[in-house]
């Protein structure tokens, strides 16, 4: 998860706010994010694991989720 956490944190979130986000926070409805910050993590993961994670293809995701789907791309092969 804590590749997610960094990836919020570049595209410009409050690291304050990410420090007490836990598995279970979801990113709209929790972290507040908009449209074009939902976009630039979208690219951020595309660009930092090179995997394509459409944030819009379901109602909102979860840190945990994000971190899931990331972590086949990130593990070490």
């Amino acid at each position: 998860m804590n590749d997610v956490l960094r990836a919020l944190s570049d595209i410009g979130l409050d690291a304050a706010l990410l420090d007490e986000a836990g598995p279970d926070v979801r990113l709209r409805a929790e972290l507040g994010l908009d449209s074009v910050e939902t976009t630039d993590l979208q690219l951020e993961l595309k660009k930092r694991f090179g995997v394509e994670i459409d944030l819009w293809d379901q109602e909102d995701y979860t840190l945990g989720q994000l971190a899931e789907r990331i972590a086949p791309a990130g593990s070490p092969s």
